[in-house]
């Protein structure tokens, strides 16, 4: 949509995803007993480029139990099924502003559902998850 109206808006998008990816990193470190609060502050500040008091912010928000392990991973899957249906139907079957307003008068649901109420493809009693949002697995 022409966010990025600049280099530097291009950068800061991808400072902010490379942000989501490493919380998903050292949030399952952490739980899996790999890296301390300290190790993560330290990826934060040496592979990511935060300051070290917004580091320590956010690993102190990240691990005051209030978010489950999965959580980070779970944040960063959701929005690119999001993108992935996005791009499947606006411009086709909707608008930008029909693909927002519907998702969020469904109400809280998983993607795929979201997915098969947009469609109008009611799942069946032997439903089984089966959209994959990020192409097939086997092409690389």
């Amino acid at each position: 949509m022409g966010f990025p109206s600049t280099p530097e808006d291009r950068v800061g998008m991808l400072f902010w995803r490379m942000h989501r990816a490493a919380r998903i990193i050292f949030s399952l470190s952490f739980h899996l007993g790999e890296m301390t609060p300290d190790e993560a502050i330290s990826f934060l500040v040496e592979r990511v480029g935060h300051e070290s008091a917004n580091a320590m912010a956010e690993v102190r928000r990240s691990f005051n139990g209030s978010y489950s392990p999965l959580y980070q991973a779970a944040y960063m899957l959701g929005g690119l099924q999001f993108r992935a249906l996005q791009e499947q139907l606006v411009g086709g079957e909707m608008t930008e502003r029909e693909f927002h307003d519907t998702i969020l008068r469904g109400g809280r649901m998983p993607v795929e559902m979201v997915r098969a109420r947009l469609l109008g493809e009611p799942p069946g009693r032997d439903f089984r998850a089966g959209w994959r949002f990020y192409g097939d697995v086997n092409r690389r």
